[in-house]
């Protein structure tokens, strides 16, 4: 039979490294029945569902249905009507629902980050019912248990009481005839209790023989006394049998009732199995999601054949990857280079990524972008055939014939060693002629060669590219490497010299090449070093880049070090100067004895204190933020815009660059010839003319909106309409900020004689509520305060009373 495409580029066995990491038989049937398609939709939502399964896998999580048996068999039993499963079924019945009710959970917790794991997961029925009913009827090992019924459970009552009647008579029998030693027991024989007689004994009981032992010295007799309670046991167990088929013939029917979702549960697992193992398929092999070009462009970088780097892993040798690029003019590509250069398996990883994409199974290669085929139209290995009298060239022809027939703008034809088979010259021609209708038809074509006809004819032909398998021509060998824009030579002559030719038949063979062929390979060994030069060149620029990018991320680390140091300075002298005034300030109040008179004084000196802290800390920020500008000029970090900004385009709350700043600030507003902007928690003012752009419109018109989340610390003083209060607003704010705010918000709540104030601190973990009530214990101005009632907010909000 002749090879298809799947078979030639060996597809299957790619289906196999996916089978291999399955974990259950539905999901290997799932990976069976993955084939190429041309629905765009389907695939790229498949490949979604594979990049989810892989970030599943990379935080060092499994998935996996090793517990769940084959429900292949019992799901086909319950198809049709009157059909009874087998305890044994409905165990491996438990084992689908218990993994739909276990697969169901797994991914609820992180829905936000595998939405289309969770929402296949979520998609299961819900079998608890039927679970339940099963495990209560079927016990682990089979058996049919007690609690199955309440018919059944009295049955089983019955048939222990008569069998334990029976016994017990028995044994008085044995006793009654002092039974000698290896008689004195009770047997069963055709499923009744019987007692061991010695055969000359037997007319001394009465009862049915029903056997005798192998010597035909004992008889086993049921006496006359146990036949009817023996009969009795027979109709119960003949009526147990009947409950148990009553009981598995109603569970058959709750099965059968749900049997849709329960196709549709074995079908999710068989799915996300397969996504699992095409996902690891992906991790072990480092393959890459394909892309699907809109057009006809075809790229591959990195590309590898998974089968043959497969076999070569486990040999510990390495596969070399191969990048190529065709579409838009360029769409056919023509390798050639020597035998067992890789030609072959250049084509043969080019077909299988096309297949591996369209079924939904990543791509061995860091990159590929593909369109998608109607058809892979393939001529690789030797199709001969004695039975239908075909040579290798016939079969080749044949072959040819029928893929110009059925190729289509779409298609990816691929054809291994084109003209052999015949005279060099006529097959030469042939595969010119072969290759220029494929190029008619505007296929993606790759076709291997050694006629150097076809060579000159990539070079110049339109929408044709040479291509070549490389040759180290010190070592003679090749290294499968595929350079794309250059020919390759054949190279049989030096693979000969390898190989062990003598001398002198090497040398005989290269003197009778003709001066065409010696120019032809010369031309190729330049352009081949050519080519090696540029990769060499292209190398080093690499590296150079690579080492001037870490020569720049090591000056920026000791840039942003020396910062911090420099900040950390100007902290300390500013936390000691702070240090320094408060103490002399404490000195200047405790040399005052009259009360009233140094509580004034304390309260002024606070808010003195605070205007100076506030000053201070200002002129801090606006050094430290010099010193930031003045090191970044330092460094070179310029805006990569040189235009300045109009006034008028400045608006409060605007993201704008300014140069020095290697990150967006926030404009506040002008003020004469500067302009007031925040960067981070730090204020100050540049030159208008130092706004190089407005990044961002400013988003103040939201904050007004309902249900807008106010950003940041906030300090709102509000008054309340005819209730006489006020209230202060002092969240996210430290303790010294809300001590000085709420400072100066009490005197201005006292000189308008208001009796009362309330503080809204939040909750949080407690300090500022404790440092504002410390803080209030101890003002001048504040009578009493306590704590809000539960339903106006409780303890996040402090009620304060003032002297009058």
């Amino acid at each position: 039979m002749p090879r298809t495409t799947q078979d030639i580029l060996e597809f299957d066995k790619l289906r196999e490294l996916l089978r291999l990491r399955t974990t259950c038989a539905p999901g290997k049937r799932a990976v069976n029945a993955l084939e190429p398609g041309m629905e765009r939709g389907a695939l790229e939502a498949a490949f979604a569902l594979i990049r989810e399964a892989r970030e599943w896998l990379r935080a060092g999580r499994e998935l996996g249905f090793g517990a769940l048996a084959d429900p292949q068999g019992w799901l086909e039993k319950i198809e049709g009507p009157g059909m009874v499963l087998e305890a044994a079924d409905f165990l491996d019945a438990a084992s689908l629902l218990e993994t739909a009710a276990w697969l169901k959970q797994q991914f609820r917790e992180e829905a936000a980050k595998f939405p289309l794991l969770e929402a296949r997961a979520s998609s299961l029925a819900d079998f608890r019912e039927i679970q339940a009913a099963i495990r209560r009827c079927v016990l682990p090992n089979g058996d049919i248990s007690d609690d199955a019924s309440a018919a059944l459970r009295r049955i089983r009552a019955s048939i222990t009481q008569t069998r334990d009647s029976i016994q017990k008579t028995l044994k008085q029998i044995l006793r009654a005839r002092n039974a000698e030693a290896g008689e004195d027991y009770v047997t069963l024989r055709n499923e009744r209790f019987v007692i061991p007689v010695r055969a000359e004994h037997r007319r001394g009981v009465q009862g049915v023989v029903h056997g005798a032992s192998g010597t035909g010295q004992t008889v086993f007799m049921e006496p006359f006394e146990t036949v009817e309670a023996n009969n009795q046991l027979v109709q119960l167990a003949e009526d147990e049998a009947a409950e148990i088929v009553r009981i598995l013939r109603e569970l058959t029917g709750k099965l059968q009732t749900a049997r849709a979702p329960l196709l549709a549960a074995a079908g999710t697992i068989a799915e996300i199995d397969s996504i699992f193992a095409r996902a690891r398929f992906a991790r072990d092999f480092d393959a890459a999601m394909p892309e699907f070009s809109e057009t006809n462009e075809l790229r591959l970088e990195g590309a590898r054949h998974p089968v043959l780097e497969d076999k070569l892993r486990k040999e510990n040798r390495a596969i070399v990857p191969m990048t190529l690029a065709l579409g838009g003019e360029e769409r056919v590509l023509v390798i050639s280079g020597p035998n067992t250069g890789g030609k072959t398996v250049a084509l043969k990883t080019t077909g299988m990524a096309a297949l591996a994409a369209q079924s939904g199974i990543p791509v061995a290669a860091q990159r590929a972008v593909l369109p998608l085929f109607d058809r892979v139209l393939v001529d690789i290995g030797d199709e001969q055939s004695i039975a239908a009298d075909l040579s290798t060239f016939s079969a080749h022809m044949l072959n040819l014939k029928s893929m110009l027939d059925a190729a289509t703008p779409r298609s990816l034809v691929l054809v291994d060693e084109m003209g052999t088979g015949t005279a060099p010259e006529e097959g030469a021609a042939l595969a010119v002629a072969l290759l220029d209708e494929f190029r008619a038809k505007n296929c993606i074509v790759l076709a291997t060669t050694h006629h150097d006809r076809l060579k000159t004819y990539a070079s110049t032909t339109p929408a044709v590219v040479n291509a070549a398998v490389e040759f180290d021509d010190l070592n003679l060998r090749p290294t499968y490497r595929l350079m794309v824009g250059v020919p390759g030579g054949s190279s049989g002559i030096a693979i000969a010299k390898r190989l062990g030719i003598a001398a002198g038949i090497i040398e005989r063979a290269r003197s009778l090449l003709t001066p065409e062929s010696r120019e032809a390979a010369d031309l190729i060994a330049y352009l081949h070093r050519s080519r090696d030069e540029l990769d060499r060149l292209q190398k080093q620029l690499v590296k150079e880049r690579h080492a001037l990018e870490e020569e720049r991320k090591k000056l920026r680390t000791e840039w942003v070090e020396r910062q911090q140091k420099r900040i950390k300075e100007l902290e300390s002298q500013f936390a000691e100067m702070q240090k320094r005034f408060d103490e002399n300030v404490a000195r200047v109040l405790e040399a005052v004895k009259e009360r009233e008179l140094r509580a004034q004084l304390e309260k002024t000196a606070r808010r003195k204190m605070q205007d100076v802290r506030g000053e201070a800390r200002e002129e801090l920020n606006a050094a430290v933020v010099q010193t930031i500008s003045e090191s970044q000029a330092d460094l070179g970090v310029h805006s990569a815009s040189t235009e300045g900004v109009r006034a008028e385009q400045l608006q409060p709350g605007a993201k704008i660059r300014v140069r020095g700043f290697s990150k967006p600030v926030v404009f506040r507003r002008i003020d004469g010839s500067s302009a007031e902007i925040e960067a981070g928690p730090l204020r100050m003012k540049v030159a208008i003319d130092e706004i190089l752009s407005v990044e961002a419109e400013p988003a103040a018109s939201k904050a007004n909106l309902p249900g807008s989340k106010l950003q940041g610390v906030t300090v709102t003083t509000q008054r309340i309409e005819g209730a006489g209060t006020a209230e202060i607003n002092l969240i996210g704010m430290t303790v010294e900020e809300a001590t000085g705010r709420l400072d100066k918000f009490l005197d201005d709540a006292a000189l308008a004689n208001r009796p009362a104030v309330r503080i809204i601190h939040g909750h949080g973990t407690g300090a500022l509520r404790k440092g504002i009530g410390t803080f209030l214990s101890s003002h001048p101005l504040v009578e009493k305060h306590s704590f809000e009632t539960e339903e106006r907010g409780g303890k996040a909000i402090t009620l304060v009373e003032l002297r009058k």
